[in-house]
C-alpha cells in the first residue's frame, strides 16, 4: 500500500510541475492596459446581464377571488304608491254654427224686413277644468 501511495504522490507532483507556468520578471506596466480593458468589459457585461434580469420580471399573478354561488332568492320589485290628486286640464271647446230664425221686423230706416233664417257662428275657446287623477303604484 505504501508503494501505491508514493507512486500517486509522485505522479501528482510531476503533473503540477508541468502545468504551473514559471514566473517571468518584466516591467510593471506590461499588462496593465490589457487588465484594465478586461475589467471594464467584465463590468459592462455584468451590468447588461443584471439589467436584463431585472427588466423582464413578470408581474405577480392577480389574486384569485372565489365567490360562492348565491342561492336564488325572491326579491319583490320596488314599488311606491303615488296618491291621487287634482289636476287642472285645459280643454278646447270647438266653435258652433247654428241656423236661427229671425222673425220679421222694421229696420232703422223704417223698412219692413220679412222673417228669415240666419247662420250664427260662435268661435272656439278653451275651458279649464279640475280633473281627479287616481293614485297608482309606480314600479322602478
Amino acid at each position: 500500500m505504501g508503494k501505491k501511495f508514493l507512486r500517486s504522490v509522485l505522479i501528482l507532483f510531476f503533473i503540477t510541475l508541468l502545468t504551473i507556468p514559471s514566473a517571468e520578471a518584466g516591467s510593471k506596466a506590461r499588462y496593465r492596459w490589457q487588465g484594465a480593458a478586461m475589467a471594464l468589459g467584465a463590468v459592462a457585461l455584468g451590468g447588461l446581464i443584471a439589467h436584463q434580469i431585472h427588466a423582464h420580471v413578470p408581474p405577480p399573478p392577480a389574486p384569485v377571488v372565489l365567490v360562492p354561488p348565491r342561492e336564488p332568492s325572491y326579491c319583490p320589485p320596488r314599488t311606491e304608491y303615488v296618491p291621487g290628486r287634482w289636476e287642472v286640464v285645459r280643454e278646447w271647446v270647438p266653435g258652433t254654427c247654428e241656423r236661427v230664425w229671425v222673425p220679421g221686423h222694421y229696420d232703422r230706416c223704417g223698412n219692413w224686413v220679412p222673417g228669415h233664417y240666419e247662420y250664427r257662428e260662435t268661435p272656439g275657446y278653451y275651458v279649464e277644468r279640475r280633473v281627479w287623477v287616481e293614485g297608482h303604484w309606480r314600479h322602478y
